[in-house]
């Protein structure tokens, strides 16, 4: 006896997963935004050695916005069920697009660090993780996030040249990259104390953690229905 083809999952559980997936982009991404805004009015009153901070708070917190909305929309492809609404080149753009703007914002947060004369950070500070004169673990965590999408990036775009099965383990540093900016975040940075600033770091950890679990319960019904 044939064992029955896999249909996928539930339609109210993809129904579910879509409803999550609004959330996350709502909450991360745009959700960012009041951290920018506040840092927009802020640069206009601040004194000019302050900009670079007040700068680096707004590429900080759209740039986890940015990552945690690719790291969803990353998970949520898995499941093929982004792929009923639009082609899979859009969700690939989209997808690679987010990473792409995240590490940018993400460099620009680093960079902007090295011209605050406050703290004083060196390009020493930046790039050798634990090594930095303020919260050095949770500065070092960044650090290492950071080369990590830089990796990610990279071999995305080169992923004819190296093969699919490798670019497949290499991507699965996506979750220890995401991991490292939540805790870097929520450890150092100025904003992380506010309740908005929480339930955007809660949220987003969640819905990678629901997004997950959806990713194995997929697979697993897949491998039984073979």
């Amino acid at each position: 006896m044939s064992r029955p083809s896999y249909r996928g999952l539930p339609r109210s559980l993809q129904a579910l997963l879509w409803v999550a997936l609004v959330l996350v982009i709502a909450l991360t991404f745009y959700g960012s935004l009041p951290a920018a805004i506040d840092g927009i009015f802020h640069l206009i009153n601040v004194s000019p050695e302050k900009i670079p901070w007040v700068a680096s708070r707004i590429t900080a917190m759209l740039a986890y916005g940015a990552l945690a909305a690719s790291t969803i929309y990353g998970l949520g492809m898995t499941t093929r069920l982004l792929d009923r609404i639009s082609r899979r080149l859009v969700n690939d753009t989209l997808h690679e697009s987010l990473s792409f703007w995240g590490l940018l914002l993400g460099a620009s947060h680093a960079l902007l660090l090295l011209l605050d004369t406050y703290i004083g950070f060196s390009w020493d500070s930046i790039l050798i993780p634990f090594v930095a004169p303020w919260r050095p673990l949770a500065v070092g965590l960044g650090s290492i996030a950071l080369y990590l999408l830089i990796l990610l990036v990279v071999t995305s775009k080169a992923r004819r040249f190296i093969g699919l099965r490798l670019w497949r383990v290499i991507h699965l540093l996506a979750f220890v990259a995401f991991g490292l900016i939540t805790a870097h975040g929520f450890l150092a940075g100025t904003e992380s104390t506010l309740p908005w600033a929480k339930v955007i770091y809660v949220t987003a950890a969640a819905l990678v953690a629901f997004f997950t679990g959806v990713r194995i319960i997929d697979r697993i019904g897949r491998l039984f229905t073979r």
